[in-house]
């Protein structure tokens, strides 16, 4: 694995245990070796690689359910525009998984978007919402405590996860 992926990774990993660490660090290593398999054989082009990392984090970040359909752990908010029901659930977990209440509700209003309204109900617990806005039709963001998030950022630019 790449050391800048294997850094970001350390980090956005920390709130779950050695075990759970390791599963999600698998489950990125097969994501990754599928991916790439999709896309033909090597040499892969900078660009190939860095979206195939980038797939495959948003997709091991995701644990899968445990029982009753809820997820053992969630670690990346991933919402299409058109999917405002994916809001709530999501930022519950994420913050249960960081030790947060998972009270967060989001009350749309207009020109109040998700991130910021994130942003906000975050900021006075000591955490922030770092969004990575991968395309015009859907984001994603992580949440990252205050103390992290200086390292966090300059991993994410390292890894270029920066849409």
């Amino acid at each position: 694995m790449n050391s800048d992926w294997a850094a970001l990774l350390d980090l956005l990993l920390m709130p779950l245990s050695a075990d759970e660490g390791w599963a999600v660090r698998r489950a990125f290593v097969h994501a990754l070796e599928t991916l790439l398999d999709d896309i033909g054989s090597a040499p892969f082009s900078p660009e190939q690689l860095r979206w195939a990392r980038a797939d495959a984090l948003m997709e091991a970040l995701t644990a899968p359910a445990e029982t009753d359909g809820i997820p053992a752990w969630w670690l990346v908010m991933q919402v299409d525009w058109k999917a405002a029901n994916e809001v709530q659930w999501q930022a519950q977990l994420m913050c249960k998984i960081h030790g947060l209440p998972d009270i967060f509700v989001w009350n749309p209003s207009p020109g109040d978007g998700v991130p910021e309204a994130l942003a906000a109900w975050l900021e006075p617990q000591g955490f922030r919402y770092c969004p990575w806005l991968r395309d015009e039709d859907a984001y994603a963001g992580f949440v990252v405590p205050h103390a992290l998030a200086e390292a966090f950022e300059l991993a994410a630019q390292r890894a270029r996860l920066d849409g």
